[in-house]
């Protein structure tokens, strides 16, 4: 029973939830089928009691069927038809979540009703509404056109147009400036989506009168609606190298994240996000503190959290832009109050892997190597990064045995793996390959040096800016050495 639909579905909601799914289905107007809420009863007692042992589908007939024998297919239709319940009770949550529909519908249902007297009040009840919305997405302005435009029926314009006796009361251009207001920040929002997959993949482009429609979000009157300003301002950043679109970007991610749902508003972050990384990769390093005034911004509003989690990823790339600007106490803070929301299978190995990366940036290189001995390489990963940090922190701490014979495991490890990919081979191979050159140049003559560096920034290996590093501080001890050679004779 465990293994379906239904009970995996159950399985996900909280004991809040589970209490008013019960109240919906012991409710007469949604379930006259008694035999449907026992079988609930029989899944909500084995959930909430985390019971580990099998639930059958025979108990559970027994408990609605007793002495009967069992049957699979009228159970299966029992079981159907409990799931259609809690579908429409899921679709009934999501309705009481949303007030600006409930008050379309009520209007939709005075209107086919004539229900005049109730006119009033509802309609003022849904103006009321719309000035209590906090969220403001493009949505919100769709709202308000369905609203607008079913208060325009109610108001029987075109029966009292000769007399002219209520349009006063109705705004037309409300009506139709809040259907442009929805489409024009739908179709930047789609649009914009459209460009960043762009850059993976090749998108046949067929998003019709978009050039008008960049044109018109630029008016005045237009650029004025919150999510069009935004997402007009993410289109140039994709289109318009001039990095002022991204600082009025972030200006108004500061003025207005606020009232997008949390899933648009990271969507959002992610935009600036990106922009900053990519101008890092391009040796902009002005955006290190830039990407770093984002992340705290995003976290201080919780909205890099997925279902309250904190991906992997993310947590790592925070860890490493905080270390490149030395926030060496910031990321010990983020790493310890985060840790967290990490999702519970991949903790151990994101905590440790990350405190390690701490630990090297602040050249404590035994506790990099303590930290690491307790990470688990069944994860490519961790497995290959936990590697490439094993190698460096042996290497700044002289260990050249050790390096040696960790070197040629790596590489084995490397070319036995069938998980790994081409490309990670590659530059996880060259780590490995510069690395030994490393060791074996610390008499070589500054042209010798000068032909690795070369060979170093021709290749794109794991650990590249440590690798340079190193060998530039070879190439100092090698002047020194020339010059006071010189200086002696």
């Amino acid at each position: 029973m465990q293994e379906t639909k239904l009970y995996q579905f159950l399985s996900t909601l909280s004991p809040v939830e589970m209490n008013r799914l019960s109240r919906y289905l012991e409710s007469p107007y949604f379930n006259r089928n008694d035999k449907l809420l026992k079988i609930y009863y029989s899944l909500e007692v084995h959930i909430r009691t985390e019971n580990g042992s099998k639930l059958s589908k025979t108990s559970i007939w027994d408990s609605i069927y007793p002495g009967e024998h069992y049957h699979d297919e009228k159970f299966r239709k029992h079981c159907s038809q409990l799931m259609e319940l809690v579908e429409s009770w899921l679709a009934q949550e999501t309705y009481e979540d949303n007030p600006l529909h409930k008050a379309k519908y009520l209007l939709e249902a005075i209107h086919e009703r004539q229900l005049e007297k109730l006119y009033s009040g509802a309609a003022g009840a849904a103006k009321t509404q719309i000035s209590r919305q906090m969220l403001k997405p493009a949505a919100y302005y769709y709202y308000i056109y369905e609203l607008e435009s079913m208060l325009y029926k109610l108001e029987r314009i075109e029966e009292n147009r000769i007399g002219k006796k209520n349009i006063e009361k109705i705004n037309l251009e409300s009506i139709v400036s809040n259907l442009d207001y929805f489409y024009i920040a739908e179709k930047l929002k789609y649009y914009c989506t459209l460009l960043s997959w762009s850059k993976i993949i090749t998108i046949r482009d067929k998003s019709l009168f978009i050039e008008d429609i960049i044109r018109i979000a630029q008016k005045e009157e237009v650029i004025s609606i919150p999510p069009i300003a935004v997402y007009l301002r993410i289109y140039f950043t994709y289109t318009d190298s001039n990095p002022e679109h991204y600082y009025e970007l972030k200006k108004l991610i500061n003025r207005y994240i606020g009232i997008f749902p949390k899933e648009e508003a990271k969507n959002i972050f992610d935009s600036a996000i990106n922009y900053a990384i990519q101008r890092i990769n391009n040796k902009e390093q002005k955006f290190i503190s830039e990407l770093f005034e984002l992340y705290k911004t995003a976290l201080e509003n919780e909205i890099l959290l997925v279902n309250n989690e904190i991906s992997q990823w993310t947590f790592k790339n925070i860890v490493s832009n905080a270390l490149m600007l030395k926030e060496f106490e910031w990321a010990d803070d983020f790493i310890n109050k985060y840790s967290s929301r990490l999702n519970e299978k991949i903790r151990d190995n994101a905590i440790k892997f990350n405190m390690a990366n701490l630990y090297f940036s602040q050249g404590d290189y035994k506790n990099v190597l303590k930290t690491l001995q307790e990470v688990q390489y069944d994860e490519v990963f961790y497995g290959l990064n936990s590697r490439s940090f094993i190698v460096r922190a042996y290497y700044e701490l002289d260990e050249i045995s050790a390096l040696n014979s960790f070197l040629d495991s790596f590489n084995v490890y490397l070319s036995r793996n069938k998980d790994i990919s081409k490309v990670q081979k590659t530059i996880y191979h060259d780590l490995v390959k510069f690395t030994k050159k490393l060791i074996g140049s610390n008499n070589k003559s500054k042209p010798e040096l000068t032909k690795l560096k070369t060979e170093i920034e021709a290749s794109s290996p794991v650990g590249k800016s440590w690798l340079l590093e190193k060998v530039d501080e070879l190439l100092i001890t090698a002047r020194t050495e020339t010059t006071r050679k010189k200086s002696k004779k």
